[in-house]
């Protein structure tokens, strides 16, 4: 069944569509694309592992600024050095796997009618979940966000998320700053626009992660974390057909949807391989440029855009 299964169609249109939120037409797009796609072959710097359709996702993720755009890939290679515990997402690593039997992290084929991407996260199995690391989320995270770069369309993302059987101490292990790190890495790199985050089944402990979250994101971004009564109350947000069973819809189920993004882990592992390859050379970068500079100090919480 999941070999029928695409996660992520994206036709001429659903370009056409990207490209007028930003008033721009599909030809002035593309010329756009081959302006940064010659910049990039013309830096000694950085490696070449990026193509047309990466290109065209961090113009749309950046308004389709070419200047930001380009600032925003040189961070793509320089702010994998700094940020080595996060950064270590390779799918073969045991995160993964480790991941996969606590925990659902998946997403859904169809696209909201404003072109956005929905995610769902919902505990798998209760009994392990004291080996539950939140870092490995945020890794899983970034791997599905380079499968997304290469394939997706990226024009705003949603996620909804199951805490039921989310243990206290697994909650208490999430740390200021990794959820800045984290943070930090969606606006530097991504420039990931979070549409909504809907939660259900939300244990009062989960306060401490709001406190985090209004401390540190924009108080635009933070308006759309929305707690969420019960199951039902989805039904009132989202159509049926793109809510998986689980989650009270007539949609795919997680375990459809987890088979099917493990079919595409396996079909760009050689990209995450080559990522593990990647080495920038600092001192060939304007100081103004280098990661140091870009990331600051974790740990001041800056207020991040995420948007």
């Amino acid at each position: 069944m999941t070999g029928n299964i695409d996660l992520m169609v994206v036709d001429d249109q659903i370009w056409q569509n990207a490209a007028s939120l930003f008033n721009r037409s599909i030809k002035s797009f593309d010329e756009d694309v081959a302006s940064l796609q010659e910049w990039l072959n013309a830096q000694p710097h950085l490696p070449k592992l990026l193509d047309s359709h990466c290109l065209r996702n961090f113009l749309v993720l950046n308004k389709c600024s070419v200047e930001v755009a380009k600032q925003k890939i040189e961070n793509y290679y320089l702010i994998r050095s700094k940020m080595d515990d996060i950064n270590q997402f390779n799918p073969k690593l045991p995160y993964k796997a480790k991941l996969n039997e606590i925990s659902y992290v998946v997403m859904y084929p169809k696209l909201t009618k404003e072109m956005h991407r929905i995610f769902y996260i919902k505990v798998k199995n209760e009994s392990l979940m004291s080996d539950y690391e939140p870092i490995d989320f945020l890794r899983k995270s970034f791997s599905i966000a380079e499968i997304r770069l290469r394939e997706d369309v990226l024009v705003g993302d949603i996620f909804i998320a199951d805490m039921k059987g989310f243990a206290i101490t697994t909650i208490m292990k999430v740390t200021p700053t990794m959820f800045y790190k984290g943070a930090l890495i969606y606006e530097k790199i991504f420039s990931m626009r979070v549409k909504g985050v809907y939660v259900i089944n939300m244990p009062p402990v989960c306060e401490i992660l709001l406190a985090m979250a209004k401390r540190i994101l924009k108080p635009k971004v933070f308006e759309r974390i929305h707690i969420c009564p019960d199951m039902d109350s989805l039904k009132e947000i989202f159509p049926l057909d793109l809510l998986p069973e689980e989650f009270g819809g007539n949609g795919l189920s997680l375990d459809v949807l987890h088979e099917a993004l493990e079919a595409k882990y396996n079909e760009y592992q050689h990209v995450f391989d080559s990522l593990d390859e990647v080495d920038v050379n600092e001192n060939l970068i304007p100081k103004k440029n280098k990661a140091d500079d870009i990331l600051g100090v974790c740990g001041n919480f800056k207020k991040l855009e995420v948007d």
